[in-house]
């Protein structure tokens, strides 16, 4: 199968959906741009890329930015406020990846349950 990559798919588009819930429930909401990830029916909303990138900056604490402003993402912010405690995540970004399927790295995959402690499980 040959897919592009940072397109929107079918699946980028529900997790988008669900991002853009996420906003929505939070009691801080900044203004989105027009483009934003956290926006349902973006570009940027149905990438599965940007979209787990965007879901991976939150959980880790790694700054998301905007896609029209050199600033931080309204939702990014919305949702770090809501949840200010840092997790882990076990898949890459998308620019640790070579090609769709490969991770560039050795151990970027899913974190053995014998390695997690009981604090994050």
């Amino acid at each position: 199968m040959n897919k592009k990559i940072n397109e929107p798919t079918r699946d980028g588009y529900e997790l988008g959906y669900q991002l853009a819930r996420f906003y929505e429930g939070s009691k801080l909401q900044p203004e989105r741009c027009r483009t934003c990830a956290f926006r349902v029916g973006t570009y940027a909303n149905g990438s599965p890329q940007t979209t787990m990138d965007a879901l991976k900056c939150v959980v880790e604490g790694v700054p998301f930015n905007c896609h029209e402003e050199s600033k931080l993402c309204a939702g990014y912010i919305a949702l770090r406020a809501a949840a200010p405690s840092r997790g882990r995540t076990w898949w890459p970004f998308s620019d640790e990846i070579d090609s769709p399927g490969q991770v560039r790295a050795v151990g970027q995959g899913p974190i053995p349950s014998s390695q997690v402690t009981k604090k994050e499980r």
